[in-house]
């Protein structure tokens, strides 16, 4: 039973891989929508226990700070025994206002890099960003165990007024 889990499990994982990259070149595909703009910036982020907090800077609209609760239980192990995949829910509080988002990662430890997919919710979101939808890519390089900076890129399509 544990090898069909397992099975099912990567599966899952090769599909959500292969899923955040055709999304990310179909979201960028849509960017002849004019309420679409390109999402770019850098995040400094550190890390505690189920949390992640930091800050994005050249990201224009998406400067500010950012708050991610990871779910707990989410953590599942894939076919590489180095790395898992888990979930989250972050805020991004900006001057123009909050950008919520759901989120996907896949953590690798060998290489400490966690890929991140972060869809936008647009019924939480508010301000400039309520109504938007969207995704948000992150390649997460932790500096250390408590620390990582990361790239930004994606798209945010605002609600039409």
């Amino acid at each position: 039973m544990k090898a069909k889990i397992r099975t099912g499990l990567t599966l899952v994982v090769v599909m959500l891989l292969s899923g955040l990259f055709s999304l990310e070149q179909s979201t960028w595909a849509q960017s002849d929508n004019s309420n679409c703009k390109e999402v770019k910036g850098n995040l400094w982020v550190s890390f505690g226990p189920g949390v992640a907090n930091g800050t994005i800077t050249n990201g224009g609209i998406f400067n500010g700070t950012v708050a991610t609760i990871f779910n707990d239980g989410s953590v599942v192990p894939t076919a590489d025994p180095t790395t898992v995949t888990f979930t989250g829910d972050t805020v991004i509080t900006t001057n123009a206002g909050v950008l919520v988002t759901h989120d996907v990662y896949v953590f690798d430890f060998v290489r400490s890099l966690g890929p991140g997919m972060l869809r936008i919710d647009p019924s939480a979101s508010t301000g400039i960003f309520a109504g938007a939808t969207g995704v948000v890519y992150l390649n997460v390089i932790f500096g250390g165990p408590e620390s990582g900076q990361a790239k930004l890129a994606g798209q945010i399509c605002f609600a039409k007024e």
